[in-house]
């Protein structure tokens, strides 16, 4: 599934309400804006379902309104869902999906009653749900109610990074002898999780899963010819002497032009937040198969060039059609590397933030072509934001 348009409102009828006006998506994007111009409130409110709709995260005492449409130039049909929520309980859930029928679906009520369709049946059936509970994640069954299933999948799938964070860089790991443990207790949305997903990507897809990491990083300007994970030397203890401890690891490399390796806890902020990201992307695409991915801050912390190329290697794995991607930055070198056609600008206004793009302001964009000048130059000029006065089309 591929989310084209949703509608957000955060608070409704509060002073603090603030909203998301048909924010419309496609298979590579890239969100800028000015600080605090509601870049990363944007990509939490698509985070946030998909945690509600793959049973993650439980609701809490706010109140939210999510408006989603998904694969809506699909010969299938779109998919709509509707959720909202007051103060915690659910008012307001329904599914269409339109090559399924023009009906809902699954259609309840602030009371938790409602009716959902029943496939075996092939009719509709009552039922009632917990007002603290969302019906799409109570009601999953694959028998009776299978249409359920592409949107847990696409929330359960979908992954999350804040590239500006450590993503794992102060952690270490146990690594059980029985590597099944600890995929059992891995949490994969968990971006800190780096160096479990690490091991069990070897262990599962081995050789083919190791390159793919050290292709990436060599395109970003690291030339590494090995990647694995050991018991840190600041850890001054004899291993040998009792092989059965069970000593904590992390993550080391080794450089093509350097004798020693590169330990987790000496690789820069940067190498670090490549590597961890290139590993858990590359583990989802092969192992997972991500429906989306979202990232926060993409290239903080790396020089331009790297930067560069980093966007570069994500667009070309997004450009195979198996993920979406969905990005976020105020950067200037990453926003003259990434094509006009990919960008959604931000226009913020009190309480609310929309997004222009390729979708609603194609012929601004073709305008802009002409004029020649950088990509940054877009987002300086306010070139796709509406002037004083100015209808939009």
């Amino acid at each position: 599934m591929k989310l084209d348009i949703f509608d957000f409102v955060y608070n409704k009828g509060l002073p603090s309400e603030w909203r998301v006006e048909e924010c419309r998506l496609g298979q590579i994007n890239l969100i800028v804006g000015k600080n605090a111009s509601g870049k990363s409130r944007i990509i939490m409110a698509i985070y946030t379902i998909s945690q509600l709709l793959s049973n993650t995260s439980t609701l809490q005492h706010e109140s939210y309104e999510w408006h989603l449409l998904f694969d809506i130039d699909t010969p299938e049909g779109k998919t709509e869902y509707v959720l909202k929520i007051e103060k915690g309980l659910v008012i307001q859930e329904k599914l269409t999906i339109y090559s399924e029928s023009q009906e809902p679906l699954l259609d309840r009520d602030e009371s938790g009653k409602g009716t959902i369709f029943a496939k075996e049946f092939n009719q509709y059936i009552r039922f009632q749900t917990d007002q603290k509970e969302i019906a799409i994640v109570k009601r999953r069954d694959s028998i009776q109610h299978p249409f359920l299933e592409n949107l847990y999948q696409w929330s359960n799938s979908l992954r999350f990074y804040q590239f500006g964070t450590e993503l794992g860089q102060n952690s270490m790991v146990q690594i059980p002898f029985r590597l099944e443990l600890m995929k059992n207790k891995i949490d994969f949305r968990d971006s800190d999780s780096v160096i479990g997903i690490f091991v069990i990507g070897k262990q599962e897809i081995g050789d083919q899963f190791i390159k793919a990491i050290i292709s990436d990083m060599r395109k970003i300007g690291y030339n590494l010819s090995e990647i694995g994970t050991q018991v840190p030397s600041l850890i001054n203890l004899d291993i040998s002497a009792d092989p059965l401890i069970n000593f904590p690891q992390f993550l080391y490399v080794k450089e093509t032009d350097l004798t020693a390796v590169t330990e987790q806890s000496e690789m820069s902020q940067g190498m670090f937040r490549a590597l961890s990201l290139f590993i858990q992307i590359n583990y989802s695409l092969l192992a997972s198969k991500p429906s989306c991915i979202i990232i926060d801050d993409i290239g903080e912390g790396l020089d331009y060039q790297r930067s560069s190329s980093i966007i570069k290697i994500l667009i070309e794995k997004a450009k195979t059609g198996l993920i979406q991607l969905i990005m976020t930055t105020n950067d200037e070198f990453i926003m003259n590397g990434v094509p006009i056609e990919y960008w959604s600008v931000i226009e913020r206004t009190p309480g609310s933030a929309k997004l222009h793009n390729i979708s609603n302001s194609r012929d601004k964009i073709e305008e802009f072509k002409f004029i020649g000048l950088n990509n940054f130059d877009l987002f300086t000029s306010e070139f796709l934001l509406p002037k004083e006065g100015e209808e939009e089309a």
